[in-house]
């Protein structure tokens, strides 16, 4: 089954530059030079290919993400509250393992890291190193003239690492970096499961549903299926959605590495029961650009962001298999009210109003509101922990525990 672009999708975008379209021909090519290679090109190489194809792919290239000029913001975009709040939250944490490491994996623009630091520099409880796990040439350097900027002091514990170290001591943490790994996209079709590939027309980049037993993606996707199916979930014919193996394996690597400490995971995602949900039927792949949300990924390859939300049922289950504890599970809402965003927000409103600064008060009020409330990122992200021959209690995840959700 062949699925083509939708035209008027394009009419509905802002229009790129003319440097961005060329750099989009550029990375379109690419895709193109790999289909002629291969006929086909399963849809997880494709995101692969567009987000982080060296030198031109979204988060390789040199293009602002973030932010207003950017294609969508993040929580630490919105507020340092989000930060300081999250550095509260782990100080138990960095206590209770030796040689104490704070690692970020995908850091963005580095505001994270340095809300952080200068949090717990406040609470006296600073690890000896920040580390920070970043692929990305252009955003490591925004990254480190972000810490010189906002933390000077505190730029010297900063360290940039190209991989896991073999052997982990730390916290581990990463806002919204599993929704952006490269998916499977499977349907159900009458003769069985079918997985997504993306094909040429000419010059034109199309969706095509296809079974390929001798593929081994397609054996560990049917299997995957079969088994949810045995716990009780439905497809139906034509059902649309993803699997995120990439974000398991990327846990399983993690697990593996660490001796000592816990492991914060935050992002988009639901449950597995609603993850697969009879009505979210044609999955949960969005994408962005100028913060214009769709659902065509062969819109400007290269200029847009692709993300899927996280299955967390899938990722307690991995963690499980690799020998961590689930120590947590809930919605950013509550993680960050037990965390005591509010005592912040309260301190920061305080010293608003002593300088009779109206329009910070009500700036902090809409953070708040963009953090926590449900209709906007309260609900929709949530927070996951693991950890391994560590024992701290974050109060964090015990302001509703919702691990039985899982």
């Amino acid at each position: 089954m062949i699925q083509t672009e939708q035209p008027d999708a394009v009419s509905r975008l802002p229009l790129p530059d003319k440097v961005a379209t060329e750099h989009s021909q550029r990375v379109k090519q690419c895709v193109l030079d790999k289909i002629a290679a291969t006929g086909r090109l399963p849809f997880t190489d494709y995101m692969q290919t567009v987000l982080y194809e060296p030198g031109l792919g979204y988060y390789s290239a040199g293009s602002t993400k973030l932010g207003a000029k950017g294609d969508f913001i993040t929580a630490p975009e919105i507020s340092a509250l989000f930060s300081q709040s999250l550095a509260q939250a782990i100080v138990p944490a960095l206590a209770a393992i030796d040689h104490t490491c704070l690692l970020e994996v995908g850091a963005g623009s580095g505001k994270m890291a340095a809300d952080i630091l200068a949090q717990l520099d406040i609470l006296n409880s600073l690890p000896e190193r920040y580390c920070i796990l970043e692929l990305s040439a252009d955003l490591r350097l925004r990254q480190q003239q972000c810490l010189k900027e906002k933390v000077p002091a505190l730029y010297d514990r900063v360290q940039w690492l190209d991989e896991l170290p073999a052997q982990l001591h730390a916290v581990v943490i990463a806002n919204e970096l599993l929704d952006a790994m490269p998916v499977v996209r499977f349907k159900k079709e009458r003769q069985g499961i079918s997985l997504e590939y993306v094909v040429a027309n000419s010059t034109e980049l199309q969706s095509a549903f296809i079974q390929d037993e001798s593929n081994v993606l397609y054996q560990r996707t049917r299997a995957r299926i079969t088994q949810m199916e045995a716990n009780g979930l439905l497809f139906e014919t034509g059902y649309l959605s993803e699997i995120n193996f990439n974000a398991e394996d990327w846990l399983s690597s993690v697990a593996d590495k660490l001796q000592q400490g816990m492991i914060i995971l935050i992002d988009y995602g639901y449950p597995q029961h609603e993850y697969y949900h009879a009505e979210r039927n044609a999955g949960t792949l969005n994408c962005f650009y100028r913060h214009r949300q769709h659902g065509n990924p062969f819109i400007y390859p290269g200029l847009q962001d692709l993300t899927a939300h996280i299955n967390f049922t899938a990722l307690a289950d991995c963690a499980i298999e690799n020998k961590l504890t689930v120590d947590g599970y809930t919605s950013q809402s509550n993680f960050l009210l037990g965390a005591g965003i509010a005592s912040l927000a309260e301190a920061a409103a305080a010293d608003y109003i002593e300088q009779n600064n109206i329009a910070a008060q009500m700036e902090l009020a809409n953070q708040v509101k963009k953090l926590t409330m449900p209709y906007e990122m309260g609900e929709l992200v949530k927070v996951i922990g693991f950890s391994k021959n560590c024992n701290a209690r974050l109060d964090a995840f015990h302001f509703k525990d919702m691990r039985d959700h899982l």
